[in-house]
C-alpha cells in the first residue's frame, strides 16, 4: 500500500487496514484477486456488512484504477495501473512467461489427483495457500474417494468406470462449492483426515434445507402450542 492510502484509512478503525493490508497481500501478478468472504470474517472478526464497508471505502481512494465485486461469496478486485511499493503492474513479458507457465503444467489423469486438484483449488480459496498432503491426508483423500464411490454405485449401480470417476468427482466439487453452508465448527475443519472422519454427517448439513430465525421461533411456538394442547384437561368444557 503506498503511504497516501494508508493515511487515508488511518482515520478508521484498525480493523481498515488490517483488511486492506491482507487484500494487497494476496494480488497476484496481475493485481488481482479472487478472496474467500469467510476467509476475511474469520480472520479478523468482522460482520459481512462491516466487509463490505470497509471494501466499499477503500475502493474509493482508488477511484475509477479499482475495480471490485462480491460474487458466491467471494470478493473479486483488481487494481488497475497501480504502481507503489508494494504493488506493480506486470510487464507484458512476465503475462507471456505465465501463459507458458499453465500451458505446461500437466493435467491431472488419474481421479486422486484430480481429487487433490479441487481441493488445492479450495484450501487457495478459504486460507489463501494451497494444500498440503502428507501421508494421512493422502490416505484420507483415498478414503473420501472409496465412501462417495459407494454412494454413486448406490443411486445407479449401471454406471460406467469413466462416468462412475466423473460422478465421484462432480460429488467432491458439490461438497467444496456448498461447503458455506456447514456450521462454523464444520467450516473450519478442512483438513482430508478431518473431512473423511465426517464426510456423512457433512453429507447430511448439506442438504438441510436452511431455517431462517423467525422460521425456527415460529416453529418453536407452533410445538409449544401443541404441546400444550396435547395435555389441557378438557373434561370439564360444555359443563
Amino acid at each position: 500500500m503506498d503511504k497516501g492510502f494508508l493515511q487515508y484509512l488511518m482515520v478508521k478503525p484498525n480493523n481498515y487496514i488490517l483488511i486492506w493490508a491482507y487484500i494487497f497481500s494476496r494480488l497476484n501478478e496481475e493485481n488481482s484477486a479472487q478472496i474467500y468472504i469467510y476467509e476475511l470474517l474469520g480472520r479478523y472478526k468482522v460482520p459481512k456488512s462491516t466487509l463490505k464497508r470497509i471494501v466499499k471505502y477503500g475502493s474509493e481512494y482508488y477511484s475509477s484504477k479499482m475495480d471490485y465485486k462480491w460474487a458466491s461469496n467471494h470478493l473479486i478486485i483488481n487494481l488497475l495501473n497501480i504502481s507503489d511499493g508494494s504493488t506493480s503492474v506486470p510487464t507484458i513479458k512476465n503475462k507471456v512467461n505465465n501463459v507458458v507457465k499453465k500451458r505446461t503444467q500437466k493435467e491431472p489423469t488419474t481421479i486422486y489427483s484430480k481429487m487433490i486438484k479441487e481441493y488445492d483449488k479450495f484450501c487457495q480459496e478459504i486460507s489463501g495457500v494451497g494444500s498440503k498432503i502428507d501421508g494421512q491426508q493422502g490416505k484420507a483423500m483415498k478414503s473420501i474417494i472409496i465412501f462417495l464411490k459407494k454412494q454413486c454405485l448406490n443411486k445407479n449401480p449401471q454406471l460406467t468406470p469413466i462416468e462412475l470417476d466423473e460422478n465421484i468427482i462432480l460429488s467432491w466439487e458439490y461438497i467444496l462449492k456448498h461447503w458455506d453452508k456447514l456450521d462454523s465448527f464444520n467450516r473450519g475443519r478442512i483438513k482430508l483426515s478431518e473431512i473423511n472422519s465426517n464426510l456423512l454427517n457433512i453429507l447430511v448439513k448439506l442438504k438441510e434445507q436452511p431455517i431462517d430465525n423467525k422460521q425456527k421461533q415460529r416453529n418453536e411456538q407452533i410445538n409449544k402450542a401443541v404441546s400444550g394442547a396435547t395435555t389441557a384437561d378438557y373434561s370439564k368444557l360444555g359443563n
